[in-house]
């Protein structure tokens, strides 16, 4: 049985890591990859490495109507027995290709509402979505967003996150070179797109306050927009020997392992990657209180901010970092939680999503030919 996703690349983004953490699980269950995608990135690498078929595409704008061409040749091709289809771009021209040759698609859900404004493109999406076979989420959030919106027609599950566990026990706790991060500094960690939803400008506020504290470093890991304006702002505050933004980090499990507490403020999530590897990494969390961090996280297992208050977030992290014996009480709750979500395990549930999906398809078609 062969399976084709459509992204548009390989980027750091979650989304990108969760295709290259269920590409080799999948082979392992019988399934045939193959990933068409337009642009490479750091995700790239192990998906190739997972021996996933990688189709190359050429695209001059993020709807070049080539795209689709190229996408249906691919199909013709490949023949798969189903699509999963990634992001906007993807979601509705790999969609309408699925559509247009018959075959069952998949939509990959990864966030909440609130990262889905009133707009003609998010229009778009949901019109294209009401013609999937089902919407995969990776938490109640993004499945809420669809149950008024997909139509009874369309399947919804729910699979989280999938976490490399095996590898996060394997790591050992490191600081990678170029970053002058002494052994008797406590290291502050927060890893995540540099966009608005992440709270980046009051998290830097809240680090400005905490790297005060005698022997604290800050490193705060990504890319993004808001990034150029952070780094700015910590040479602006002479602050550059105590709080770093290193840019997007691969091999990202030995600084987890090293960090003394990993702060998650985010305003809105789906089900954050850097979260569960930190609570796999058995590392003290301070995350904001927001569904998204609920779902996977209670009181014994982490300390709660309010998000808008960058006060209340140096207030927690100092609270962990004067309290060893506390916070690894919580640290180890946490893990206890994340063991459950294993590459093998979220492979397991979309290997029964695809089946469910296919099946119902040949029913249908079934009842049509009688």
């Amino acid at each position: 049985m062969k399976v084709l996703h459509c992204i548009p690349g390989m980027g750091g983004g979650g989304a990108e890591r969760q295709l290259a953490y269920l590409a080799g699980p999948l082979i392992s269950l019988g399934w045939e990859v193959h990933a068409a995608l337009v642009a490479g990135g750091p995700n790239l690498a192990r998906l190739q490495a997972s021996g996933a078929h990688i189709h190359r595409l050429r695209s001059v704008t993020s709807y070049d109507p080539r795209l689709a061409w190229q996408l249906a040749r691919i199909v013709r091709r490949v023949k798969p027995d189903v699509v999963q289809v990634w992001f906007v771009q993807m979601e509705v021209i790999a969609g309408a290709v699925s559509t247009l040759f018959g075959i069952p698609w998949i939509l990959s859900e990864r966030s909440s509402i609130l990262a889905y404004p009133p707009t003609w493109k998010n229009s778009l999406r949901v019109a294209v979505a009401r013609r999937a076979d089902a919407i995969v989420s990776n938490s109640s959030g993004g499945d809420d967003y669809w149950k008024e919106r997909a139509g009874s027609g369309v399947l919804r599950f729910i699979i989280p996150n999938a976490v490399p566990l095996e590898e996060i026990d394997r790591a050992r706790a490191h600081v990678p070179s170029g970053l002058a991060v002494r052994t008797d500094q406590a290291v502050v960690l927060s890893i995540g797109r540099f966009g608005p939803e992440k709270n980046i400008d009051r998290l830097f506020d809240a680090l400005r306050d905490i790297v005060q504290r005698p022997r604290t470093v800050g490193i705060l890991c990504g890319e993004g927009p808001l990034r150029p304006g952070i780094c700015h702002r910590i040479a602006e505050a002479g602050l550059s020997d105590r709080i770093f933004a290193p840019g997007y980090i691969i091999e990202i499990c030995p600084l987890l392992k090293r960090a003394d507490v990993v702060v998650a403020a985010g305003v809105f999530e789906g089900r954050p990657n850097a979260v569960l590897e930190a609570m796999a990494a058995e590392r003290p969390l301070v995350v904001s209180d927001i569904p998204a961090h609920r779902e996977i996280l209670d009181d014994t297992s982490a300390l709660w901010v309010d998000s808008g208050d960058p006060r209340a977030i140096a207030a927690a992290v100092r609270s962990v970092l004067d309290d060893p014996m506390a916070a690894a009480r919580r640290a180890a709750a946490a893990r206890s939680r994340a063991v459950q979500w294993s590459m093998a395990a979220a492979a397991a549930e979309y290997d029964r999503v695809y089946e469910r999906v296919l099946s119902r398809r040949a029913t249908r078609l079934d009842r049509g030919g009688s």
